[in-house]
């Protein structure tokens, strides 16, 4: 009896360490997968990243409970973000902030080591001139800083989303 309960254990250790090496290999599939999107977004000009704290040059970050994004299709940049902060010259009503969609007039990419790529964007409308700094790095993760020319700066944080609007 002693030898099949032993027999029994046994053979459970083994299904739990080929089951977790099973898990492990997946993990790794589904971060080659993430990667490689990535890469491929920054590559192609398409990405959306999805962006869950605010982070205002004067005050408190702030986590963001409603969904906000940045997206890059092409030429085009669609900004969905909040802004806190403070602000030099605006349209009357608060304008547009960083509400907007407009064309890139100029895209830098560079890659740093690590899986890290830093891309640069300026975009213009009708209110102001905007800097956008976006850094993703391959584990998905990515940050927004954005600089303008009548409000202060403001960075974000989030995470690149493969699936995009």
């Amino acid at each position: 009896m002693r030898k099949i309960i032993c027999l029994m254990v046994l053979s459970a250790l083994l299904a739990a360490c080929a089951v977790s090496e099973q898990t492990k290999a997946e993990k790794t599939a589904r971060k080659e997968l993430l990667a490689q999107q990535v890469r491929e977004g920054v590559e192609n000009r398409h990405f959306t990243i999805d962006v869950r704290v605010a982070h205002p040059l004067r005050g408190r970050t702030v986590q963001l409970t409603s969904p906000y994004d940045l997206s890059v299709r092409g030429d085009t940049i669609i900004s969905y973000l909040p802004y806190f902060g403070r602000a030099y010259f605006v349209p009357y009503g608060g304008g547009k902030g960083l509400n907007f969609e407009g064309q890139i007039t100029a895209y830098e990419v560079k890659q740093g080591s690590k899986g890290k790529y830093v891309v640069n964007m300026m975009v213009q409308n009708d209110e102001d001139e905007y800097f956008y700094f976006v850094t993703l790095f391959d584990n998905g993760s990515a940050s927004v800083d954005v600089s303008s020319r009548n409000r202060d700066r403001i960075s974000f944080s989030g995470s690149f989303n493969p699936d995009g609007k």
